[in-house]
């Protein structure tokens, strides 16, 4: 007996559409939230109600992702349109894992560099778990990590949308629908 096969549709599922863009608004408020807070001088009360609403947003961030993930893996999704190279669905493949990466790795570099300081992460003043222990004389290291991925992690949104962009404007293959 063979397995049926699920149509294709034009659009992605309306959870998986729901949840790429409350990403997008998480990880945009992270984007601007991240150096302006840790610009701001130390005595700045402002400063430490920034750390937690960032720390908060990226936990928010964490689950949207971890639902997304589970969503995306049930779901049949739209296929690529068929005027793009080899080498574009290829690059589309690649750079939505390295996206996916970078949200996994980011936010939870983000936790270890609160859990390795002693520092708590809570999400809106609930204090969650210490998922890295404390680590003396660790430095900057992990917040450096944490800047390099967050900003490595900007440059391949940056080039997401430029190829929505450029499929729309130059190949006239609009894809931006699938995902409205």
């Amino acid at each position: 007996m063979s397995t049926p096969t699920l149509p294709t549709p034009a659009k992605y599922p309306a959870a998986l559409r729901v949840l790429h863009w409350a990403a997008a608004a998480a990880f945009t408020f992270l984007f601007v939230t991240g150096p302006i807070m840790v610009d701001l001088d130390k005595t700045d009360p402002f400063r430490r109600d920034l750390f937690n609403w960032h720390k908060s947003v990226g936990v928010i961030a964490i689950l949207l992702l971890a639902v997304r993930l589970a969503v995306r893996l049930r779901s049949a999704l739209p296929p690529l349109p068929s005027s793009l190279q080899e080498w574009e669905a290829s690059l589309a493949h690649w750079g939505h894992r390295g996206l996916y990466a970078l949200m996994i790795a980011t936010p939870l570099v983000g936790w270890a560099d609160s859990n390795l300081h002693d520092r708590p992460v809570k999400l809106f003043g609930l204090a969650l778990p210490k998922l890295f222990p404390t680590v003396e004389g660790v430095g900057g290291v992990p917040g450096y990590i944490h800047t390099v991925l967050a900003y490595t992690l900007l440059g391949l949104v940056a080039l997401h949308v430029g190829a929505v962009i450029k499929h729309r404007y130059v190949d006239r293959a609009d894809v931006l629908p699938r995902i409205l």
